[in-house]
Order: C-alpha cells, then sequence, then structure tokens
C-alpha cells in the first residue's frame, strides 16, 4: 500500500497545523465522494468484467493485425496510459519483441509528423483515439493524417477495422466520428470535469496491447480506494494533500518530484498534468516540476543549497528488484571508485536520494516520502488511484469544485481566434 511519510516537513507543518486542517479535507473529501453529484471513478465499486473482456479482445485482435498501435490524444489519460506502460514495461519496451506502442497527438510538430510517418511507412499498424472529446487541435490534426494514412494503405472499409475510440458515451467530436465511420468503441465513463482517468478500463487498451494485466491494475486502484476512503490523518492521502495546501498557504511555489527510476518519467510528466490542472490555479497551489536522481542533482544542487528558493520536495520512493547487479571491481581504478566494490546499485542509488533527502532537510526544504511499493500492476494501480484522490483532494482545500468543467482554456481559444476559425 501507498505509505507517505511526512517526518522531514515538521521543520514548516507543525502537527496544530495539521490539525487545523482537518475540517477543510473532511469538506473537500466528503464534496468528492459523498451526494448525488459525485462520481469520482465510481466504477472500481462495480463489476468491470464485460467490458475489460472487450477491452482484452480487442487487444488480442491489434497484436494479431499490427506491428504499432498509435495512440493519439493529449488528455492526461493519454500521459496516465504511457506512465502506466513504461512503468511496467520499461522506457525502452518498443525494443521488446511484439506490437510497439507509439504515442501521438500532443504536439504540432512537423518533424515529429514525419518521424511518425517514416515509422508507419512499411509496417502495419492501428490507431487508438483516447480523449474525452479529441477537440483539441493538435489531437484533431494527427488524427485526420493517421485516418487518411490508414483508408490510402487499406481501403476505406479495412481501415476502420483498425480504429479504436474511446471517448465519451454521448457527445464529442470523436464520438461522432465513431458513430459515423464505425469504429469499435469503448465508453469513457463521467468522472471529474474534463478528464478522462487513466483508471477507466476503456482508457487503458495500449497497456492490454503491451501485455499489462489491467484487472490487476484496476484491483490495487481498488484496493487504493477502499482504504482510503478514512477519513482521517491514517489516510496518506490526506497526509499529502494537507500538507501540500498547508505549504503553498506559506508562500512554497514550487514542487519537485523526484525519482530514483528513470522509467517513472512518464509518471512524473502525468503527474505534472494531473496536480497542474486540478490543484495549480490563480495564485494558489504548488507548482508542478520534475526531477530525476542522480541525472538531475548538478542543477538541483543551486536551487537547495542554501534553503532560500520556496520549494518543496516529493520523493518516490519503489522497491528495488529481487535480482541485484554489484558494481564491477577496474583493476587500474581510473575513476577511483573501486570503493564502490562489491555494493548493489540499489544501494548505491539508494545513498545518492539519502543524500539529497539530508541536504534539502539541513537547509530548511520540506520533503515528503511516498512509498510507492513494486513496480507490479497491483502497486501500479494503487499508486495511480492515490494521485488521482490526491490532486482533487487539494483542488478541494483550495475551494475549487472539481466536478465542474472548466471549457476551453483561454490558450485554446486564442490560437483558434488567431488561425481564422469561423463564427458560430
Amino acid at each position: 500500500m501507498v505509505n507517505v511519510d511526512i517526518s522531514n516537513i515538521w521543520c514548516s507543518v507543525t502537527l496544530p497545523m495539521l490539525l487545523e486542517s482537518e475540517q477543510q479535507i473532511s469538506a473537500a473529501h466528503a464534496a468528492l465522494m459523498d451526494g448525488e453529484a459525485a462520481a469520482f471513478l465510481p466504477w472500481l465499486d462495480g463489476d468491470n468484467s464485460a467490458v475489460l473482456e472487450q477491452v482484452e479482445e480487442a487487444a488480442r485482435t491489434i497484436r494479431a493485425q499490427a506491428g504499432i498501435l498509435v495512440v493519439v490524444g493529449s488528455d492526461s489519460a493519454v500521459a496516465g496510459v504511457r506512465a502506466v506502460v513504461e512503468l511496467l514495461r520499461g522506457r525502452n519496451h518498443n525494443l521488446r519483441p511484439g506490437t510497439q506502442i507509439v504515442f501521438a497527438g500532443s504536439d504540432l510538430s512537423t518533424r515529429s509528423w514525419q518521424h511518425l510517418a517514416e515509422l508507419l511507412e512499411k509496417r502495419d499498424f492501428c490507431v487508438h483515439l483516447l480523449g474525452r472529446d479529441g477537440a483539441d487541435v493538435q489531437s484533431a490534426v494527427t488524427t485526420r493524417a493517421l485516418r487518411w494514412m490508414l483508408e490510402r494503405r487499406y481501403g476505406t472499409e479495412k481501415a476502420r477495422e483498425r480504429v479504436y475510440v474511446s471517448t465519451d458515451p454521448v457527445i464529442g467530436p470523436l464520438r461522432e466520428i465513431a458513430a459515423a465511420e464505425g469504429y469499435k468503441t469503448f465508453n469513457l465513463l463521467p468522472t471529474v470535469g474534463d478528464h478522462a482517468s487513466v483508471l477507466d478500463p476503456g482508457a487503458l487498451l495500449a497497456a492490454a496491447v503491451a501485455g499489462i494485466d489491467i484487472r490487476k491494475l484496476l484491483d490495487g486502484a481498488l484496493t487504493a480506494r477502499l482504504a482510503m476512503e478514512i477519513r482521517s490523518f491514517e489516510n496518506p492521502a490526506w497526509l499529502y494533500a494537507a500538507g501540500r495546501t498547508i505549504l503553498g498557504s506559506q508562500g512554497k511555489v514550487t514542487e519537485y518530484l523526484t525519482m530514483l527510476e528513470p522509467d517513472a518519467g512518464a509518471l512524473g510528466r502525468w503527474w505534472k498534468q494531473l496536480f497542474g490542472s486540478r490543484a495549480c490555479a490563480n495564485g494558489e497551489g504548488l507548482l508542478p516540476a520534475l526531477a530525476e536522481i542522480p541525472g538531475d542533482l548538478h542543477t538541483m544542487h543551486g536551487m537547495f543549497s542554501d534553503g532560500a528558493q520556496p520549494l518543496v520536495q516529493t520523493v518516490l520512493r519503489f522497491d528495488p528488484p529481487e535480482q541485484k547487479v554489484a558494481v564491477e571491481m577496474d583493476w587500474q581504478n581510473q575513476d577511483g571508485y573501486n570503493y564502490l566494490e562489491g555494493f548493489t546499485l540499489d544501494y548505491v542509488q539508494e545513498q545518492a536520494m539519502a543524500a539529497v533527502i539530508a541536504v534539502g532537510a539541513d537547509h530548511g526544504v520540506p520533503i515528503f516520502q511516498v512509498d510507492c511499493g513494486r513496480m507490479e500492476p497491483g502497486d501500479v494501480g494503487q499508486l495511480l488511484y492515490f494521485f488521482e484522490l490526491t490532486s482533487c483532494l487539494c483542488a478541494g482545500m483550495l475551494g475549487r469544485d472539481v466536478y465542474i468543467s472548466e471549457g476551453p482554456s483561454r490558450w485554446s481559444e486564442q490560437m483558434a481566434r488567431l488561425l481564422g476559425r469561423p463564427e458560430e
């Protein structure tokens, strides 16, 4: 189970402060979970077997049809699916045998499209369109190009068999496209605001194609849901959400999510999108940022060393693999590191993180430590639920109603005007 260690934040957040926030976070939790309007990941409590069977059957079909699955979208669910795939199959998963998973539709780069088109030129491929509506420009442009590419290669009828859609069950451009073309479709069930959840069974097609046991993933999320329903500070979600909110009210500005595992980089980007969109607005909430250890140590040194920067640090810790790798001995010892001989890589890695924590603590940087468990589907499901819940709790503590859709961003509206969108 996910666990949060807050022993390194007591320099800024005292126990009385935490207790004073109890009524506020309790109200945020109640608004999220209780009442007729609440719909926070409700499917986790129900029987998902029918839709999971459909997703698994579609995954088997895709693996038989194609060497590449292109997942298109810029929704946080897409970032979450990428996090799941990379956590459980590694950043280099596409170098392994099997259907490759490629993500597109989050940018407007000509070079990016040309590289994708070159990759698909002589390979059989399928497309998964994923998002609540698919109305953003970058996803729409990519979707058009891929649909035309499929039709030119396979013909209109055969192309339809290679497109899968996960979207809103009733409205939106993707729903209209799927209905008009007869694409295989999965419903993204109602949830908070405009956000699709990575834990929605309909979003997990790419994970199933990658060979991940999505049933175990959702079982882990359900385990976390039941455990984190407790309304007290024994709940790790309460500790994290309340601590972040208090630190933000004290003038802290930026929260660095720090990870030891490179395969967790996509998880960090999903976390940044989740907390940035839900719990950082109108000058309130911590601005989410990322750091990988030990690669970013030199960058972080200047920010953390004097304690003057208004920073918070959240450290992700995963259990090391059972199989150990020892540091090799070099007879010449030209680099001077023979003293590491016999140590395992995970031990050296842990000391690197301990050094980061010690330096931060010595200079008054509040540090959360999140124990994420193993890199297994059930543990990853728990971690995803933990972050989805805490991002909503943080938003609620800031007075935001996460069930209200915020509509198109000002950036999207301005870009549409600059591109000459016709007035309705």
